[in-house]
Order: structure tokens, then C-alpha cells, then sequence
């Protein structure tokens, strides 16, 4: 299925607070979800990120007018005022130390910049704003309470689960989230064995490897993939970079190392330069039949450069699911501009060659932003 939805929304451009380089493929900084009262968030201006001393960075407007606080910015002080009420702070870029209400308090990191956007720690800031903050470390999230409702629901991941306006096919699903649109629900299945896929709900409820601890090793290898998939630069990215990424694909032989080192070459030739974010959801997971399990996920992507539009992301997608062969990496016959973000769903494969206990084993098996999915302009 090819659905394309140019359509605009609400402003935004992405500032990435880090690149994924080849020095650094060995560590990439995956995505950092951030869910406030039980829905994710996706930042208008950056996305949050974790610093060299383990804390995470969010971008300061966002997240304090979330919270009903004012922000604004003294370009010959470097400082970062934030007022809500009677309450009143003040952070210095590049400084440790902050004024709350004219008094001085240290915190365990520093308020940045970084391209053009202010980065401040989130747990100082939430909770200096009287928010609860709590970091899951198995899902690489940040849960920001703010208002107590003890008659809502959540799922397993702390997400808000909705019971109105639901999707046509609400019962394939253990339930539906708050956050997630309809039409990301209502997005056609893969090609699959029409008497032997499962959807999400029956898988859930009848294979015991579909548990939490199971979930989220799957899903942080995904996060892992995707801040690698999605982040090459042609100035820096060399072969452990193919290690890396090669690292988190299921093994069915060393030839499709062969196949990303060419891919290396290319962006090297083509001068192709990509940023973006892979956010994976859980609670959409669908079996085809054959063996994979196809991960829906949300992710952002923008091409900020190459000489000529063609293959410019490893799209592990073929027709024939068979064999590399030049010219099947997407976009090539895609309307995608440069320099444009652009956000969506997609499904991403999971498969393993393990028999058994399988369960921790999934690692990516074939990936691809522009087969069955729904993508639209950022504007």
C-alpha cells in the first residue's frame, strides 16, 4: 500500500541535538520517549536526548508552556527566564546553577544550545514546576505526571488508553491509545498468509512470548536500528557504521553486510546527508504468516542532502523479498523534497532463526519507510 497524505500541519523543524556518526555507531543515542499524563510527546522544535553525563535534555519552551509556565530568552545574558504564577527561574546557558525565586540551586547538568534550540534537564525544570518525573530505563522513557485522574486507564507502557471514537478495527488491538490517530489503526496489514497472521490482540492473548520483558528488548532494538538507519552523513559515516547496523538485523547471512557496506560507498558518492527518528509501538504488532512480526511505528525523516535523489536511505524492502539489486533502495519514485520534514507510520519486520524459546531472539528483518505506510509533509 502506498498512501500519501502532503498535507500540512502544525509548524515544526526538527533540530537534532546529535548526529549519528560512524565513531559513534557503536553507542548511538536511540530515540528517548517522553509521555506526559500518559501520551507521548513529539516536540515541535527538537527532540529530547540524553547528555554525556546521563540526564535528559528537552527543549525548554515546549515542555514548560506543557505545563502552563512562560518562557522567554535575554540574548546578552544567556539566561533562560521561566515564570508561572509566583513562581520564578532563571537558567544560565552553559551553567549548572539556576535562580528559583532569586535563590541558587544546583542541578546535575547544564542548559544548552544546540541548533538554535534551548536544551534544559527535564527533571530539574518538571520538577521545579511541580511535576512528578520518573525515567523508565527498559523503554528509554521519561513519564512527566502533572495531573492526577484516578478513573483513566494505562497500558503497560504508562500510555492513556482511550475507549471513544475508536478505530473501524478497534478489536484487532488489546486496546487503543490516546495518542495514536485512527488512521494509523486503520492502515492495511502487510502481505501476509490470509489463515495463519494474527493481529495484535490474539497475539497478546495467546502466545506467551508476547510479554513486557520480551517487548522491550524488541523494541530497543528497533530504537537502535532506527537512530542508525535514519541518521548517515556522508562526511562521517564509514564501515562500523555497516557493522552497527548489521548488528541489529536478523542473521541470515553475511551477505547483506556486503550489501549495506555498498550502500556506505554510495553515500559517500551521492554526498547524502539524512536525519530522523524511529519510535516503535508496542501494542502494534501483526504476524504474517511466514514468520515475521511487523512493528508499527511512527517516525519523522528528513533528506538534507545528496547530488541525486536516488537510494537515498537502506531500504531493506524488495519486491521478490529475495535479492539486493541497485535501484530497489527507496525513495527514487517517491515525491519527497530536500530539506522537508516529513513524518508518518510505518511497518517495521522482526524475525528471528531461532526455534524454542524464542523470545528475546527478534531482531529487524527487513525494513522500509515507503511499503505499506502513511507518510505526510511537516510544514
Amino acid at each position: 500500500m502506498r498512501k500519501w497524505v502532503i498535507a500540512g500541519l502544525v509548524a515544526a523543524m526538527i533540530c537534532s541535538p546529535f548526529t549519528v556518526t560512524a565513531s559513534a555507531a557503536s553507542n548511538s543515542p536511540s530515540f528517548v520517549g517522553v509521555v506526559m499524563d500518559g501520551q507521548k510527546i513529539w516536540f515541535p522544535d527538537a527532540q529530547a536526548f540524553v547528555d554525556e553525563n546521563n540526564r535528559t535534555l528537552v527543549p525548554v519552551r515546549f515542555i514548560a508552556e506543557q505545563m502552563g509556565a512562560k518562557v522567554g530568552w535575554e540574548p546578552k545574558t544567556m539566561t533562560v527566564p521561566i515564570e508561572r504564577d509566583d513562581l520564578h527561574i532563571v537558567l544560565t546557558i552553559g551553567d549548572s546553577t539556576a535562580l528559583v525565586n532569586g535563590k541558587e540551586v544546583v542541578f546535575d547538568s547544564k542548559a544548552i544550545t544546540s541548533g538554535g534550540r534551548t536544551f534544559v534537564p527535564l527533571r530539574f525544570v518538571s520538577e521545579a514546576l511541580g511535576a512528578k518525573v520518573n525515567w523508565d530505563s527498559p523503554t528509554s522513557t521519561v513519564f512527566i505526571s502533572i495531573q492526577e485522574d484516578a478513573n483513566a486507564k494505562y497500558d503497560e507502557w504508562g500510555r492513556l488508553i482511550r475507549t471513544t471514537h475508536l478505530p473501524k478495527n478497534a478489536k484487532d488491538y488489546p486496546y487503543i491509545l490516546a495518542d495514536v490517530p485512527n488512521e494509523a489503526y486503520e492502515m492495511a496489514y502487510p502481505y501476509s498468509h490470509p489463515t495463519d497472521s494474527k493481529v495484535s490482540s490474539v497475539l497478546y492473548s495467546t502466545i506467551p512470548e508476547f510479554n513486557k520483558k520480551n517487548v522491550d528488548i524488541w523494541m530497543n532494538r528497533l530504537k537502535t536500528f532506527g537512530a542508525l538507519w535514519l541518521n548517515v552523513d556522508y562526511n562521517t559515516i564509514d564501515d562500523s557504521w555497516a557493522q552497527a547496523l548489521f548488528a541489529t538485523k536478523m542473521q541470515n547471512s553475511n551477505a547483506e553486510l556486503k550489501y549495506i557496506r555498498r550502500y556506505v560507498d554510495w553515500v559517500k558518492e551521492n554526498k547524502i546527508q539524512v536525519k530522523g527518528y524511529l519510535d516503535p509501538e508496542p501494542s502494534m504488532i501483526y504476524r504474517d504468516g511466514f514468520g515475521k512480526n511487523y512493528v508499527r511505528s511512527k517516525f519523522r525523516i528528513k533528506f538534507v542532502s545528496y547530488s541525486e535523489r536516488k537510494d537515498l536511505i537502506y531500504d531493506t524492502w524488495f519486491p521478490n523479498d529475495l535479492k539486493y539489486e541497485k535501484g530497489t533502495w527507496v525513495p527514487n519514485d517517491t515525491p519527497l523534497e530536500k530539506n522537508v520534514w516529513y513524518e508518518g507510520y510505518a511497518d517495521i519486520a522482526l524475525g528471528t532463526n531461532i526455534g524454542g524459546d524464542w523470545g528475546s531472539t527478534l531482531k529487524v528483518a527487513t525494513a522500509s519507510l515507503f511499503y505499506n505506510q502513511l507518510i505526510r509533509k511537516v510544514e
